[in-house]
């Protein structure tokens, strides 16, 4: 006898349902687009304990009638497509009629429904492995579906969520998603005693409206249209930044996805604007044909894959960077704006900024060109003819300097703050000793699994609503060499890495109060506590210790702190001849 068997269908249904539904915010995500796609105009949202004891959802939309309330709850039940072909043509947010299912198949589902135009409403009652009942029932136009005990019946499931306070969070982000993506829609909002209504208005006014400390910023709009291609873009004045990605975010078709090739373009253009470090407040809306964009490759819809990436690149390219060099020319924080006659100085630039140095004989340059030309072919050849024509830089500057050869740098001393200046083959260079330093610890936290040192008395830290965060970054942790244990509902550190051991426990604390969604936990880990360990401003290095940094620094690979501020700023003697007005034979 084989031991292959066929699943029983309770079993294969909860499989399915803990593929779209894995916590209250899923599930409430999924009513919240079915009610959009009902056409609602008005939708009310209300959850108990996080939503694990009940999550309600009520609409002003289409509503159901009887045939179609019956047949909502049935796995792969919808309205919204029938024809294979059909997933690519779809305009709403779900098509996969899994949503209802699986609810059902986890939860006790109540629904009451009357259609538009029609004096008949009627409730649906469903309990996990029973059939449905249907009743007629006095209701408004519209749909309220209600979701009590979600995971009851399936504690293999439930073991696995949050306290109330975190569910209830993630849950109300959720909202704000939909919310962000959908200002000409009101929204209202119930959660224990918080109480808040959204009215329809402009994205801007939504944006204010979701998060409040933008209420008072300057927000300004840009709007582009292409063959299949909408690009609506909200930002705030470049005076409002963050030390985070929060206010970064991108919606494709109403749906907020991370899609990293548009995050990145929006920070590289960003950045020629703001200081070091700081993040825009940018907030981008995509509307593209349906059948260019596949959100059919993650269960949940939360990830997309553009058919005309490098299309859609390009257009967000010419729209920002036009709008942002009218609103800010001028305004730019590299020295070219205080020398406006005169090209701005060189900067080692990151791998997911575009080159700023002319290497025309390089290899690895060529290389580095080869990268952002895949990335952004749009316009990486326009920026590589116009850096050629610069040749500000030797050919062979990387050569020499991974060479290590005798002509090594020239250690001149400390200039003001963080900054050491030195000198290599006529090309002086200013160097922020802790953006160097803070670089040289991250790539060596990434590097290999780190050594732990014991604490002689473990440290209690209380992740409060970011258990979860704590719980996902286990793995990251222990490899960075931080060695935590959790007895009941308390969490100690027993070791912490030995490569910055006194700066440990602060990281740790500060990355748990502000852990960031938009990078891996490891990334997040190494990123703060590398920033705990380096140099800082005040630090006065010794001559051998600035040089040995100053060897370090020109090995490295992506000479950028984790944050994204440059190592490395260098002035090639031409350039200071030009800026002292000097003449040479």
């Amino acid at each position: 006898m084989g031991v292959i068997r066929i699943l029983p269908q309770e079993t294969s249904r909860r499989i399915a349902a803990g593929e779209v539904i894995d916590r209250p915010a899923s599930a409430l995500r999924e009513l919240l687009d079915n009610a959009i796609d009902a056409d609602a105009r008005d939708i009310a949202i209300s959850i108990a304990q996080g939503g694990i004891e009940e999550i309600t959802v009520t609409d002003n939309g289409f509503g159901m009638t009887k045939e179609d309330l019956e047949l909502s709850v049935l796995e792969h039940a919808t309205s919204k497509i029938y024809e294979p072909d059909d997933i690519l043509k779809a305009r709403t947010l779900g098509f996969r009629g899994e949503a209802l299912a699986s609810i059902a198949a986890v939860s006790r589902l109540e629904i009451a429904s009357r259609p538009r135009g029609s004096n008949e409403g009627w409730l649906l009652r469903s309990v996990p492995l029973q059939s449905p009942a249907i009743d007629a029932f006095p209701c408004k136009e519209g749909t309220r579906v209600t979701v009590r005990g979600l995971f009851e019946s399936y504690p293999a499931r439930k073991q696995f969520l949050k306290r109330p306070q975190s569910e209830a969070l993630l849950c109300r982000t959720t909202f704000i998603e939909r919310a962000l993506s959908h200002p000409q829609l009101t929204f209202r909002w119930q959660s224990a005693n918080d109480a808040e209504v959204f009215l329809p208005g402009t994205h801007a006014e939504r944006i204010a409206r979701c998060y409040p400390d933008l209420a008072h910023a300057p927000l300004f709009d840009a709007v582009s249209e292409a063959q299949g291609l909408h690009i609506h873009i909200v930002y705030a004045d470049i005076s409002v930044y963050r030390r985070d990605r929060k206010y970064i975010q991108v919606f494709v078709n109403r749906r907020k996805v991370p899609e990293w090739g548009v995050l990145s373009l929006v920070e590289y253009e960003f950045a020629k604007y703001l200081p070091g470090g700081a993040h825009a407040c940018a907030f981008l809306f995509l509307e593209i044909d349906p059948g260019l964009a596949d959100f059919n490759i993650h269960p949940a819809k939360k990830e997309v894959r553009l058919k005309n990436a490098q299309e859609v690149h390009a257009a967000i390219h010419a729209l920002l960077s036009s709008e942002l060099k009218a609103r800010y020319s001028g305004s730019t924080q590299d020295l070219s704006a205080r020398f406006s006659d005169m090209q701005e100085p060189e900067f080692f630039a990151a791998d997911r900024s575009q080159p700023q140095l002319n290497f025309a004989a390089s290899a690895f340059a060529e290389t580095r060109r080869q990268e952002w030309g895949a990335r952004w072919p749009s316009f990486s050849e326009a920026q590589n003819q116009k850096h050629a024509a610069s040749n500000s830089l030797p050919a062979d500057f990387w050569q020499k300097i991974r060479a290590n050869n005798e002509n090594g740098p020239r250690y001149i001393g400390r200039g003001p703050g963080p900054f050491l200046l030195f000198e290599l083959d006529g090309i002086l260079f200013i160097m922020d000793q802790h953006a160097a330093h803070e670089r040289i610890l991250y790539d060596r936290l990434k590097a290999k699994e780190g050594i732990s040192q014991s604490l002689l008395v473990p440290y209690l830290i209380d992740p409060e609503d970011n258990e979860h965060f704590l719980e996902e970054a286990a793995q990251a942790l222990e490899f960075i060499g931080y060695r935590i244990s959790k007895e009941e509902s308390a969490w100690a550190v027993e070791a912490v890495p030995a490569i910055a051991a006194s700066q440990a426990l602060e990281a740790l604390v500060e990355w748990l109060h502000q852990p960031s969604v938009e990078s891996t936990p490891l990334d997040s880990i190494a990123a703060a506590l590398a920033c705990k360990a380096a140099v800082k401003d005040g630090d006065i290095l010794d001559q051998a210790a600035a040089e040995r940094l100053i060897a370090e620094a020109l090995a490295l690979k992506e000479p950028r702190c984790p944050h994204g501020r440059p190592v490395l700023i260098a002035f090639p003697r031409e350039k200071l001849d030009a800026m002292f007005g000097r003449t040479l034979a």
